[in-house]
């Protein structure tokens, strides 16, 4: 795996641990000692960091999404000047954390001030069988404008065939229109498009960040986003 950079550490005295859930690769050998449980998929980095106490964001407003034609759902403003770019996946524990934890206060705080727009790709995992189902989930909700929604609702959901059209329903969607898209041809090639995007990226771990085209990888403590994000407000 090629190396990437870290989010840049408050302090040098300063501690982080990063997580990520990796995509399956073939094993080198038949070494029966390898790990064969679900903590095989996590890769532990650890850097000095004291992650640093952090002022309340300020009261957030309503921010807008759209689906690029690239497959991306972009949150926040056109015009922001920082792009936050993720690749994530839906069973993916720390995609969940940050999606859970970290999403509401970058929303808050930096999104719906218009600092910073957030594009969220899917990079589906071979080894989950519904991956590509809860991607193709994602993107014709983003077609009706409920992506982001329906990113949340496929964090804490059971994925299948059945329980899609169920949480599209939940949603208030044209349900006729999202099973449609599930089936259409157009959406399975963007997935692709987004698996070969993620290849050329060198992209091999979720979650896997990109800030102003600086890549990251992992789940970082908010307080080191939030330094990083500022870093490039103030570039």
């Amino acid at each position: 795996m090629a190396s990437s950079k870290h989010l840049p550490a408050l302090s040098l005295a300063m501690s982080i641990l990063l997580c990520a859930c990796t995509l399956p690769v073939p094993p080198a050998n038949d070494d029966a000692s390898a790990p064969a449980n679900a903590e095989s998929e996590v890769e532990l980095v650890e850097e000095v960091f004291e992650e640093a106490a952090s002022s309340p964001p300020a009261k957030a407003e309503v921010v807008t999404e759209k689906l690029l034609p690239s497959g991306f759902l972009q949150v926040g403003r056109d015009t922001a000047p920082v792009t936050l770019r993720m690749f994530t996946e839906h069973h993916c524990r720390y995609c969940k954390d940050f999606h859970e934890d970290h999403m509401p206060l970058l929303e808050e705080e930096f999104i719906a001030t218009g600092q910073v727009k957030m594009e969220i790709g899917i990079l589906t995992l071979k080894k989950y069988l519904d991956s590509d189902l809860a991607a193709m989930g994602l993107l014709c909700a983003g077609a009706q404008g409920k992506g982001l929604a329906m990113h949340g609702l496929l964090f804490a959901s059971v994925i299948n065939a059945q329980s899609l059209p169920k949480l599209s329903d939940t949603l208030k969607m044209d349900t006729k229109a999202f099973n449609a898209c599930l089936k259409s041809e157009g959406t399975k090639a963007t997935l692709t498009a987004m698996e070969s995007l993620a290849q050329s990226l060198d992209v091999t771990l979720v979650p896997t960040f990109f800030i102003n085209g600086e890549k990251s990888v992992g789940l970082p403590y908010y307080a080191d986003l939030r330094g990083a994000i500022e870093e490039k407000l103030g570039e």
